[in-house]
């Protein structure tokens, strides 16, 4: 998926993480708050990712990751974030690896009854691509990133389905999904039979879903960061690490 430049305007947009930020030292935050909850429940994944390549069984690593966003929701871990820091990602690893030092001695943390902040995890699917990654991630820092930028594609892809859907154009979508990543020269003739189109026409449809896929992408990359140049980096750092 060809990214080769990114348009930004300035000033930088509100995201969910520049609210963070702005509000990093605001008694109360709640809307704050809300935004950190929703980007923890969208990216804790790559968190699994992290303490499975660390050593950790499934269970142990979804118990830590569990204990580790609850520690963070209900810390003051909001008026830590700084802005030169203005990358979710990296504020994410650091701030679990801190977490990982003080709380050793209470990995399970996570089943504490009733004091812990809870997002609903998933752990199946997430130790399935685990498994199918691990050759291709050597070390814990590489399981995260490239999980990362999964997760960074499965939202877009998400927010591309739903769009599809919203226009009653499902079906297009399930059709022509799986061929996103498709190399240029593929026929397209077997899937204009399934649409009810010509050739060009799939080819037209594709062309439209593979742009607005890189458009979602970048948004989803955006609502991690801080500013232009973080977005920019950021965007890099998703080109060199997704291949799908």
């Amino acid at each position: 998926m060809p990214m080769s430049s990114v348009e930004t305007t300035s000033p930088f947009p509100e995201t969910r993480w520049t609210l963070i930020l702005r509000a990093r030292s605001s008694v109360g935050g709640q809307e704050a708050e809300a935004a950190l909850n929703e980007l923890c429940t969208a990216y804790w994944q790559p968190l699994y990712m992290y303490l499975r390549r660390l050593g950790l069984d499934p269970e142990h690593a979804q118990d830590t990751v569990q204990g580790f966003l609850g520690h963070l929701l209900r810390s003051q871990g909001l008026e830590r974030a700084e802005a030169p820091r203005g990358r979710f990602r990296n504020y994410l690893i650091t701030a679990l690896r801190n977490y990982l030092v003080s709380e050793h001695r209470r990995v399970h943390a996570a089943k504490r009854a009733g004091t812990a902040e809870h997002i609903p995890l998933d752990a199946q699917p997430a130790e399935s691509v685990f498994l199918a990654l691990l050759s291709e991630t050597p070390s814990p820092e590489a399981a995260f990133d490239r999980q990362w930028a999964q997760t960074i594609w499965t939202q877009a892809l998400a927010r591309l389905r739903a769009e599809h859907q919203r226009r009653g154009r499902l079906p297009v979508f399930e059709t022509l999904a799986p061929h996103l990543t498709d190399a240029a020269g593929e026929s397209h003739t077997a899937l204009a039979g399934q649409l009810g189109l010509s050739t060009n026409g799939v080819a037209i449809q594709l062309f439209r879903m593979r742009r607005r896929l890189r458009e979602l992408v970048l948004e989803e990359i955006e609502t991690t960061v801080g500013s232009d140049a973080d977005l920019q980096q950021e965007l890099a750092h998703f080109l060199s690490l997704w291949a799908p």
